[in-house]
C-alpha cells in the first residue's frame, strides 16, 4: 500500500474546504482507476486545521511508502519547510515528496473558464492575482503561470499578489487597468475574499471565481488529475 498524503494549506471557508475535500474525493478516484488497492489518500494540512502532516505521518505503519502530495499551487515555505521536516521526522517510512501542482497549461485552462464564467470575451483587460510566497521560488513559479496563461490567452496578463508582496495585485491591476482579475488561487477563502473587496464590490474589477468550486467534480477532477501526475513523477523519482 501506497500512501499519499494530500495536503492542502487548510482553511476556515466552509466552502473552501469542501473544494479541497472534493479535490481529495476525486484523486482517490483516480488512483483507485489508476491501479486497484494500491493507494490510501490521506488529509492533511500545513495550516489552520488539522490533521497535520506529522500527525498523518505518525500515524503510518512503519516501512510504508508515503508520497507528500501538495495541493498547493506554487512552491514555497509549505513545500521547501513544512513538508521536508515533516518528512524528516518520519524516519520510520520511505517518503518523497511531489513538486507543487503549478505551473500548468491545466490549471490555465481553468483560469480562463473561470474569467468566461464571469462574462469576459476575449477582449477586455486581464490582470492575474495569487496569494503571494515570502520565498522566491514561490514568486517565479506564479511568474511562470502568468506566462503560461498568457500564452494561452495570446496576450500579456500582469500579475500581482494579494498579499503585501510586489508585484502587487494592485500594481498589475494598474498597469492596465484591467477589468477583469484571473483569480489563481485553489478554492474561496481569505484571499478570495480579499479579491472581491477591493475589486468587486467597489466596481473596479469583476474578480472571476477561484479554481475549484464547491460541489462542482469537474474542476476538482483537474486539479486531481495534476496532483496524480506530481504523485507519478515522485513515485518514479523514488524508484530510479
Amino acid at each position: 500500500m501506497i500512501h499519499l498524503v494530500a495536503a492542502s494549506h487548510g482553511t476556515d471557508n466552509p466552502q473552501g474546504r469542501q473544494a479541497v475535500n472534493l479535490i481529495r474525493e476525486q484523486l482517490t478516484a483516480l488512483v483507485e482507476a489508476q491501479a486497484p488497492g494500491t493507494y490510501t489518500v490521506h488529509e492533511a494540512y500545513v495550516d489552520v486545521q488539522e490533521p497535520s502532516l506529522s500527525q498523518v505521518l505518525q500515524g503510518l505503519p512503519s516501512g510504508a511508502t508515503a508520497v507528500l502530495v501538495p495541493l498547493l499551487l506554487s512552491p514555497g515555505y509549505h513545500t521547501e519547510h513544512d513538508m521536508r521536516q515533516a518528512a524528516a521526522g518520519a524516519s520510520h517510512l520511505t517518503t518523497a515528496i511531489a513538486r507543487a501542482l503549478g505551473p500548468s497549461a491545466a490549471l490555465a485552462k481553468l483560469q480562463r473558464q473561470r474569467l468566461e464564467e464571469a462574462g469576459w470575451d476575449g477582449y477586455g483587460d486581464i490582470a492575474m492575482a495569487a496569494a503571494g510566497s515570502s520565498r522566491a521560488d514561490g514568486r517565479e513559479a506564479v511568474l511562470d503561470q502568468a506566462e503560461v496563461f498568457s500564452t494561452l490567452l495570446s496576450r500579456r496578463v500582469p500579475y500581482g499578489f494579494v498579499a503585501d508582496i510586489e508585484p502587487t495585485i494592485e500594481q498589475a491591476w494598474e498597469s492596465n487597468q484591467a477589468e477583469y482579475i484571473s483569480t489563481y488561487l485553489l478554492a474561496r477563502g481569505y484571499f478570495h475574499n480579499k479579491l472581491t473587496k477591493a475589486y468587486q464590490r467597489t466596481e473596479k474589477a469583476v474578480v472571476a471565481e477561484p479554481l475549484v468550486l464547491p460541489g462542482e467534480a469537474a474542476s476538482a477532477a483537474v486539479i486531481a488529475s495534476v496532483a496524480l501526475e506530481r504523485t507519478n513523477e515522485a513515485l518514479a523519482a523514488l524508484s530510479a
